[in-house]
């Protein structure tokens, strides 16, 4: 049986407006099986009023060709603003003050606006970061904007400190990438941990290795930051790999660290841990390849607490090693 987004239509609601004929229509009607963009916006948000024409331009290029809908998500003061802004989009919008605003805003990882969340026919959510697409894309030659596979997006070849090296020859191999930038204080204090961790662990295993995914502002400063480094990295004009890796493990700041499988017999790399800095700092080299623990320090628990459930637990009254 194929799947459907009945469910995610569910989340908006009873009716839509359409201002093109200033009526009201059953979502249920004109969105199901159909790819689905969900554009957070406001007509107060600056970002917002540049980014609304790129989008009108996208969805005119491409309505008469692709089976999709775009819905308007408010986020307006008043009820005038939403009005004037709704005025031209050809698309369906929710209504001002929607009650599940909240509740879509949360699911959709909307934390700022504008935010663009693509969705398949099924309700699968292609990519949260449409606006990026939408802007690197603008005649949507790739919409709806499919997920490449992780052996698509790592680079042919990587710097190593005699030369290169192709992707292919680390196939059997975990592989940790490290984003960072010589602009970045915290990333210049951690980088030296992180090139002594490496010499350590690779004197005893040789089953992985540590690429830098650079986020340099020029190719000056990256070489001169890499020299610091000693394992390997992504050439600096392949910034379509650099970007890509840094998009599809939604990479927000640096320094990052992550850790990826081996590959497997399809060629794809499973993500292993989002988070390995804190393991790296602490010298827990023998805890590789850094499996997530169930337990940790609150204070290094960052955004995790808000988005699983946590047991919090406090022993103020036990020394350090009880803790």
């Amino acid at each position: 049986m194929k799947a459907s987004n009945n469910a995610i239509i569910e989340m908006l609601g009873d009716h839509l407006y359409y201002p093109p004929k200033g009526m009201l229509v059953n979502p249920m009607n004109v969105l199901c099986n159909k790819v689905i963009l969900l554009y957070f916006s406001a007509h107060w948000c600056p970002p917002c009023r540049r980014f609304t024409p790129k989008l009108l331009n996208l969805y005119v290029k491409l309505k008469s060709k692709v089976d999709f809908e775009v819905v308007y998500c408010s986020s307006d003061n008043t009820d005038a603003e939403y009005r004037a802004y709704t005025r031209t989009m050809p698309w369906f919008c929710l209504p001002h003050r929607f009650a599940g605003r909240d509740k879509l805003l949360k699911h959709f990882h909307a934390q700022g606006i504008p935010h663009l969340v693509v969705l398949d026919p099924s309700g699968n959510v292609l990519t949260y970061d449409g606006t990026s697409h939408v802007e690197l894309d603008p005649t949507g030659s790739e919409f709806p904007w499919h997920p490449k596979r992780l052996s698509q997006i790592l680079p042919q070849r990587i710097l190593t400190k005699v030369g290169t090296l192709p992707m292919s020859a680390l196939r059997d191999r975990y592989i940790i990438l490290y984003f960072s930038a010589n602009w970045c204080p915290p990333c210049r204090s951690f980088t030296p941990i992180l090139s002594q961790a490496y010499t350590d662990l690779i004197q005893q295993r040789s089953d992985f290795e540590l690429i830098f995914v650079s986020s340099d502002r020029d190719y000056e400063t990256f070489r001169d930051y890499y020299e610091e480094m000693s394992f390997c990295a992504i050439p600096y004009q392949d910034m379509v790999a650099r970007n890509g890796l840094a998009k599809r493990f939604e990479v927000k700041g640096v320094p990052s660290l992550l850790i990826l499988s081996p590959q497997s017999v399809g060629g794809e790399r499973t993500l292993i841990n989002a988070d390995i800095r804190d393991q790296i700092e602490n010298g827990e080299l023998h805890d590789f390849p850094f499996y997530p623990k169930a337990y940790g320090d609150l204070a290094r628990a960052g955004d995790t607490i808000n988005r699983k459930r946590c047991l919090i637990l406090f022993h103020e009254g036990g020394d350090d090693e009880e803790q």
